[in-house]
């Protein structure tokens, strides 16, 4: 089926005899010889070297009087025309396929991330298959501006035929799109931990990882065996996407999990180079479906692999009230893509600063307290004691 724009749909035939591709309101038998008529003499002469045995002969529509195929206007059409047949989705000729292999290398040649390449590759075959001619940018233009795509899809489309014209030494005039910015879904802890709790002990394990260092779902599934250090319980974290080099304490209880976990992968730790990221996604969704079910919470149904590490960030910066530190946590290059979290953090926590506060009764207990993240409240008491206080999400 050919779908259109508007919704409509048109249906395809192929000849397997000789592979013309062509639609089914395109002809008309009883006026197929008037058809003919219309199509350009040299279209006409080109019709004696096509299959005289092709499905839609003369024998398959009754007949022509010219004594020639009885073929319709849209087959010759489709043989003089292959750049409207690309434009219907059904040519798909081996210099497309070749210019995609070649955008493909160029990509890895400039040094793109894998999730990058992947997904400009793929938006690229989306405008394809929608009938975009890559070779006319303003089609390109016409193609994208007709999706009901959100403004960030339509914009990263642009990148993806910005790094395709590049590669081709062009270049056009990019239309403006820009994307709208949402504040990410911010849960609870307690919901966090319930779905931790919940799942099975390799996907908790990446949960709890994900929850503790605030990395990327990508980096955390291609973890390594070597980038833990169990005598000071750190993990070493590998630039990705441009992200600065960091390393991470955990805690005690992620250390136990990661050490009970099998290593079927040899150097791995969540899985074998060829597994994919999405595969381990599907679980979750499915494990994630259960535990809200369960716990009769639809919230829990909104936490997604992204949205611990906007978690991790938010607390940070409400702990720590330092964007400088919420960044290099994040392993951010721009401050600017860090600055939503004072939003996300203020909004969050607006009237609703929790406290837990401890008595020191000697200067060991206050050094404690001290060293566990716990600041000195002002004044002194009568029974002698200091009190320490810390925000109840530090």
């Amino acid at each position: 089926m050919r779908y259109l724009i508007n919704g409509e749909t048109i249906q395809r035939w192929l000849c397997k005899k000789c592979g013309y591709r062509f639609s089914e309101t395109s002809f008309d038998k009883s006026n197929t010889f008037q058809q003919l008529q219309k199509v350009d003499r040299q279209i006409l002469n080109s019709l004696d070297a096509l299959h005289t045995n092709c499905q839609w002969s003369h024998e398959a529509l009754g007949g022509a009087p010219t004594g020639k195929p009885k073929l319709v206007q849209t087959l010759a059409e489709v043989k003089t025309r292959p750049e409207e047949a690309r434009r219907e989705g059904t040519l798909q000729s081996a210099d497309i396929k070749g210019q995609l292999v070649e955008y493909l290398w160029y990509m890895k040649k400039k040094g793109y991330a894998e999730s990058t390449i992947k997904s400009r590759l793929k938006l690229i075959k989306r405008l394809i298959n929608l009938g975009a001619d890559l070779s006319n940018p303003e089609e390109v233009k016409r193609v994208i501006a007709v999706q009901p795509w959100c403004e960030r899809r339509k914009s990263n489309a642009c990148d993806a035929y910005t790094t395709f014209l590049e590669m081709q030494g062009k270049t056009w005039e990019r239309p403006i799109y820009k994307g709208i910015q949402k504040l990410p879904f911010i849960p609870q802890e307690s919901e966090i931990d319930q779905l931790i709790a919940g799942c099975s002990p390799r996907m908790a394990c990446f949960l709890q990882l994900l929850k503790e260092t605030g990395m990327r779902p990508g980096k955390a599934w291609q973890l390594q065996w070597t980038d833990i250090d169990t005598a000071t319980r750190t993990i070493r974290i590998t630039p990705e996407k441009g992200s600065s080099p960091r390393i991470f304490h955990i805690s005690a209880k992620l250390a136990a999990m990661l050490e009970n976990l099998p290593r079927n992968y040899g150097n791995r730790i969540f899985s074998a180079p060829s597994m994919r990221l999405d595969h381990h996604n599907d679980h979750f969704v499915q494990q994630r479906k259960r535990i809200a079910h369960k716990l009769k919470n639809p919230r829990i149904l909104q936490i997604t692999f992204k949205t611990f590490r906007h978690w991790k960030a938010t607390m940070e910066y409400h702990r720590t009230k330092d964007i400088l530190h919420v960044k290099q946590i994040l392993g951010h290059k721009n401050i600017n893509n860090t600055l939503i979290y004072i939003t996300l953090a203020e909004e969050l926590f607006k009237d609703k600063q929790e406290y837990i506060s401890k008595v020191a009764e000697n200067v060991k207990e206050a050094c404690a307290l001290i060293e566990a993240g716990f600041e000195y409240v002002t004044g002194e008491y009568d029974d002698g004691g200091k009190i320490f206080r810390k925000p109840k999400y530090a």
